[in-house]
């Protein structure tokens, strides 16, 4: 069905055919288009509210003309309804304002008169006298308020129209005494009202327009009644509010009528008028449950309170078998309640043989129960939070009107419900709230509401004496601490603040605390602060110890690290403001690290503390001067006022450099041991422009890292060189990471040829870096950066692994290639798991035993000569050879190859170069050849690259070489078919 094609015009009356199954035809063009019409499709009975539906039925079941206002689509219909032929109805539709006038003072004159003859009947009067007021004065809601001026709170007790949470609020008493002095007030804008702040729901309701009207208690108030409207109407007329003021009177008569029984016969909302508008809590609910078992015959009737977290019910109030039961709770599983949390529904009928439907609910079967009715009520996030039951011991009519009754009853016993739940939870509250650290909640003002006893110790004061006392009288001023507006700043952006205060206690000494503000609203809108406070002042007294050995070295006495960095800042901004020049000298101890591991600890601490002190007396002679140990072996000298110009403070710091450097030709005498020390020396100038005050200290470090390159002993200007080279190593180390995850990195490999025949004796395994797209990286240039850190080890790892899974292959292939030999740098050899590690990859590649020969050089042996022995002989016994690399370069001695369990050395290729040339070196070759033909040593001549030199190590004996004369360093495929050509 849908509804015939009219042109809309611009009126707002319209008249309708209303069929007996309740849809709507338009007998006449239809309203503007910014009013909603009902769906065409629905029956209009299932697009009206509860209250409106009911009330219609009610009118069309009396078959009698009448005025109607219905709520649709956010707007109020003011109605009139007329008989037709066939069981219909004209209706007529003003969805505008209309004028009375006149017309409301005769309809009071009617309402005067037939409440004299009625006067048996109040309880029930209140929905058609809402229900008069919303038909009159077009409201498209109307809310009865009750005022408990015991609370300072105006409740809602009853509403009709458009939806609303009977949400209670806090009663402004200027607001209620403006209301009593006028008898009622009027307002437009409503949500711009300051009068109106405290019904903060107004804006989101869409409410435009408000009128509210006093109910009178003798020179007080009970409450009011306020007609809201989410459109613009005319401004009120005396008419309109003494109109409203004659229902109001009659209202105040519901408000004090006594609650007396009801009877089976009275089943209906009007009958419960009294005990809604009178009790509330705990009182509310016993009434309820009383006047419900009466009206609806009903043997039981409960309600409580359900966790939405839980399967269970606390109950608030029960009657049954003719009296008030004690509080119980029960489970809802295998109970009819189950639906509360199982289903949307919010009503659960079963008429007949409950009991047999639910055998587990052990209620039922005591009881006798036959029939059971269910109210679930939920909370504002649509959780379940309390139930209401009837339950019988006879069937049900399958058409109970008690359905309606309970949907009527749901706002209120909802909001009643809310109310108990967060009694409760103040009351839990108030238990927390007695806790040993100091609370106190204050109103919007800061005047104290309640304090626990903790704080009124930490205070001094009685609890008694603190209520009402602004905080402002509290605290204590102090310079040191945040102002009272940069608080209230805080306040106002983050709605909460934390740090410390003084606590002006009351018998006058000040009290360091650390306080906790958050800003709160309450359930009705109401700003608090709630505060927490702790006594700080043992933790100030420690931290104020600490804080005077914060910026000192235990060890030394001198400042430490913390106290220089804070200095170089506040030396650097007044060298810029003096257009004066200074230096910052960072000096390491050469060697340290040695002294340390071999004379122990001990004897390091007591040579730092002479150090400290030669430099001291060194400080105290250069005018404000300033030294400190900024790291185990690192001292920092800090020279301000230079000179004036560049040269003259680079010249003066040159100066102070040597002078330092000075204080180290005196041995250190500690008991019966002198030692020798050296100290390098970093040095950055300042102030230097648009330069961070932190960047002084790594430029000082730099340099320092670079006179140690140079010898120790030296010191080095910091230069923007010395930056772009470290800022390249680091850049190279990164890129290194990334090459070693991309597998950028390639083994080659480079034979090594017997002397006499060129018959092939081995490899040797030699790394190279192949980005994609771009040059190959030179080793020379990357293995430097990757020895410095532990990025070696697993480049290390990686290049064993592919050698010896290369020794595999070749082996299953049955291509012999003799032995391979692969490098290991100094970390690696010596880094705790490498052994473990090696040997689980010859367990891996059994190939790789009596084929694999690692290389180190002299320096990784003469670092530690023991340690060195001891991990060599564990490595021989692995299977794997040992060769001495570059050997003749470093500090050679041939009392180490006799300790030392090595297979071969390699002489270097600084020795064979000029091997045709030099005598000399021909002489040293000729040694090495005989000594290793003594210690039964293998050699390998590295990098020989002429017929000269090769034809010289053949006369002089030399067994094998390698070099560019006959193979370069070559890819695995080249290799193979290189050592094809061999064949």
């Amino acid at each position: 069905m849908q509804l015939p094609v009219f042109h809309r015009t611009r009126h707002r009356l319209c008249f309708f055919r209303l069929d007996p199954q309740f849809f709507l035809y338009p007998l006449t063009p239809l309203p503007p288009a910014d009013i909603v019409l009902p769906d065409p499709h629905q029956s209009l009975l299932g697009q009206l509210d509860e209250p409106d539906r009911r009330r219609l039925e009610q009118l069309c079941t009396s078959g009698t003309s009448a005025c109607i206002g219905l709520t649709i689509g956010n707007r109020r219909w003011q109605c009139y309804l007329a008989p037709t032929e066939q069981n219909g109805w004209l209706l007529s539709a003003e969805m505008d304002h209309v004028r009375h006038q006149d017309a409301l003072g005769l309809m009071e004159w009617q309402l005067q008169q037939a409440w004299g003859q009625q006067t048996k009947q109040l309880p029930m009067q209140l929905p058609t006298l809402i229900d008069t007021l919303v038909t009159q004065l077009q409201a498209d809601r109307i809310i009865l308020w009750r005022y408990y001026p015991a609370e300072d709170m105006l409740r809602p007790l009853y509403s009709q129209g458009l939806p609303f949470l009977l949400r209670p609020i806090r009663a402004e008493r200027r607001y209620l005494r403006t209301l009593q002095q006028r008898g009622g007030l009027s307002y437009s804008h409503c949500a711009q009202q300051p009068l109106l702040s405290a019904f903060d729901y107004l804006a989101q309701d869409g409410i435009q327009y408000r009128l509210d009207v006093p109910l009178p208690a003798d020179k007080d108030i009970a409450g009011l009644i306020s007609l809201e409207y989410s459109h613009p109407r005319a401004p009120v007329t005396p008419s309109d509010m003494q109109f409203v003021a004659a229902v109001a009177g009659k209202l105040v008569q519901l408000l004090d009528q006594p609650v007396e029984p009801a009877s089976p016969d009275d089943l209906d909302i009007g009958t419960l008028t009294p005990l809604l508008c009178r009790h509330t809590g705990q009182d509310f609910f016993n009434q309820l449950m009383l006047q419900l078992t009466t009206i609806s015959g009903a043997d039981m009737a409960l309600v409580g309170l359900q966790h939405h977290r839980q399967d269970k019910v606390r109950v608030l109030s029960c009657y049954a078998d003719g009296q008030l039961q004690p509080p119980f709770s029960y489970h809802l599983a295998g109970t009819p309640c189950t639906f509360s949390y199982e289903s949307d529904k919010h009503i659960c009928i079963y008429s007949s043989n409950v009991a047999e439907q639910f055998p587990e609910d052990s209620l039922l079967q005591e009881k006798g129960l036959q029939a059971y009715i269910g109210l679930s009520l939920k909370d504002e996030a649509d959780q379940p939070m309390g139930m209401l039951a009837l339950l019988f011991r006879h069937p049900l009519d399958a058409n109970t009107p008690l359905q309606s009754l309970l949907e009527q009853l749901a706002p209120r016993v909802r909001a009643e419900l809310l109310r108990r739940r967060d009694q409760e939870a103040l009351m839990v509250a108030a238990a927390a709230f007695e806790t040993q650290q100091g609370l106190f909640i204050t109103d919007n003002r800061l005047h104290i509401q309640q304090a626990n006893q903790a704080f009124a110790d930490m205070s001094g004061y009685a609890r008694e004496e603190l209520a009402g006392c602004s905080i402002l009288r509290l605290r204590a001023d102090n310079p040191h601490t945040a102002t009272l507006d940069a608080i209230v700043q805080a306040m106002e952006q983050d709605f909460q603040w934390q740090g410390e205060q003084q606590l002006s206690r009351a018998d006058g000494r000040e009290l360091a605390v650390s306080i906790r503000i958050t800003k709160v609203r309450d359930g009705l809108g109401i700003v608090h602060y709630v505060c927490g406070v702790e006594d700080i002042s043992g933790q100030k007294a420690d931290k104020q110890r600490i804080e005077r050995m914060a910026y000192f070295d235990d060890l030394t006495g001198l400042h430490n690290r913390r106290f220089m960095v804070e200095h170089i800042a506040h030396t650097v901004a007044l060298a810029e403001h003096e257009a004066s020049r200074g230096a910052l000298l960072l000096l390491d101890l050469d060697d340290f690290k040695n002294i340390n591991d071999s004379l122990g600890y001990a004897t390091g601490d007591a040579l730092l503390v002479q150090v400290g002190e030669r430099l001291s007396a060194f400080a105290e002679q250069l005018e404000g001067a300033s030294l400190a140990r900024i790291a185990s072996d690192e001292f920092v000298l800090l020279c301000p006022n230079l000179g004036h110009g560049y040269s003259a403070a680079k010249t003066r710091a040159e100066q102070l450099a040597n002078a330092l450097n000075e204080q180290f030709l005196l041995p250190f005498q500690l008991g019966s041991l002198r030692l020798h020390l050296s100290a390098s020396l970093g040095i950055s100038l300042f102030p230097v422009a648009e330069l961070e005050q932190e960047e002084y200290m790594r430029q000082a470090d730099t340099a320092n890292h670079m006179a140690k390159r140079i010898a120790p002993g030296s010191h080095v200007f910091f230069s923007q060189e010395m930056a772009d080279e470290v800022e390249e190593r680091l850049r190279l180390s990164n890129a290194l990471q990334q090459a070693l995850k991309n597998h950028e990195l390639e083994l080659y490999f480079q034979p090594q040829l017997g002397v006499h025949d060129d018959h092939q004796l081995g490899l040797e395994a030699l790394l190279r870096w192949l980005p994609p797209g771009r040059k190959a990286v030179p080793p020379g240039h990357f293995i430097p950066v990757a020895e410095e850190t532990s990025l070696i080890c697993d480049i290390g790892d990686w290049v064993l692994q592919q050698a010896c899974a290369r020794i595999q292959d070749w082996q299953a292939e049955g291509l012999l290639p003799g032995r391979v030999s692969v490098n290991i740098s100094a970390r690696h050899f010596h880094s705790p798991d490498f052994v473990t590690k090696l040997s689980a990859l010859l367990q891996q590649y059994p190939a790789g035993k009596h084929r694999l020969t690692l290389e180190v050089t002299e320096g990784v042996i003469i670092g530690n000569l023991q340690e060195s022995r001891a991990r060599m002989s564990q490595i021989k016994a692995l299977g794997v050879g040992l060769s001495i690399d570059d050997f003749g370069t470093g500090y050679s001695s041939f009392a180490y190859l006799r300790e030392l369990p090595v297979d071969e050395i390699k002489l270097d290729r600084s020795f064979i170069q000029h091997i045709d040339r030099r005598p000399q070196d021909k002489a040293i070759i000729a040694c090495l050849l005989e000594l290793a033909a003594i210690l039964k040593l293998t050699v390998v001549a590295e990098g020989v690259e002429t017929e000269q030199q090769l034809a010289s190590l053949a006369e002089l004996g030399c067994p094998a070489y390698q070099g560019y004369l006959r193979a370069r360093p070559m890819a695995e495929p080249q290799l193979r078919a290189w050592l094809a050509g061999q064949g």
